[in-house]
This record gives structure tokens, C-alpha cells and sequence, in this order.
């Protein structure tokens, strides 16, 4: 598999996780989910999820993957992001943030290869 595949190549992943003041976690999920679609359709975005933690209920997790680092870095100078952080101030713990450079492998294809190939 060559980077020239859709979908296979390097990206960046920034995740963001906060810890919501109980009385504000649905205003907060409803602020974040409302910006995920968006920016999930801004240029060089390649995916924007908002989630849950079961374990933890007011633990809300914002993941973003980027193609390029300069893409993730126009969406944090952007005015849509900057309506996120009022919101990740709120965090009752201090947010943890990671951004990362990803390498993709391949996708449902790399698992069904995996169960298929005997292990040695």
C-alpha cells in the first residue's frame, strides 16, 4: 500500500478532552456539536467528532484529524473555534490536549487482513 491510496498517508489529530460543570455539560455538548459539523466540512478536515465518556459522564471528548498541520492551525485561529473556548474554560479539571502526527495504515481492510493472516 503506497501513500498514493485514498485515505492512507499522514494527518494530524488534535483531541481535546473537558470535564463539564455537571449544571452546564449539555450546553457544552450542544455548543460542540453544533461547530462539529462545520468544521468537519472546513478545508483540509478530514473528520470532527464530539463524544461521551461512559465512565465518566461529564467528560466530553473534541476530535478533530487535519490533513496538514497548517489546516488544524487556520481552525484554531479561526472565529468558529474561538467560540469553543468560553466552554473548555469551564472544564472542572484542567483540559488535556494532544495533537499528534497520525501515519495511516488502512482501514477495514488492515483488520480483515490481520484476522485472516495465522498467527505465528
Amino acid at each position: 500500500m503506497g501513500n498514493d491510496e485514498v485515505g492512507v498517508g499522514r494527518m494530524i489529530q488534535a483531541v481535546l478532552r473537558v470535564v463539564a460543570p455537571p449544571d452546564k455539560r449539555d450546553e457544552i455538548l450542544q455548543v460542540f456539536c453544533c461547530l462539529s459539523g462545520p468544521t468537519e466540512v472546513t478545508k483540509g478536515c478530514r473528520l470532527c467528532r464530539v463524544l461521551r465518556d461512559l465512565s465518566e459522564d461529564d467528560a466530553i471528548t473534541y476530535w478533530m484529524q487535519w490533513e496538514t498541520r497548517e489546516d488544524l492551525e487556520v481552525h484554531l485561529r479561526s472565529e468558529r473555534f474561538q467560540k469553543l473556548l468560553p466552554y473548555i474554560e469551564m472544564s472542572l479539571e484542567p483540559p488535556e490536549v494532544e495533537v499528534s502526527n497520525v501515519d495511516r495504515i488502512g482501514g477495514i481492510e488492515f483488520v480483515v487482513s490481520a484476522i485472516r493472516t495465522p498467527h505465528q
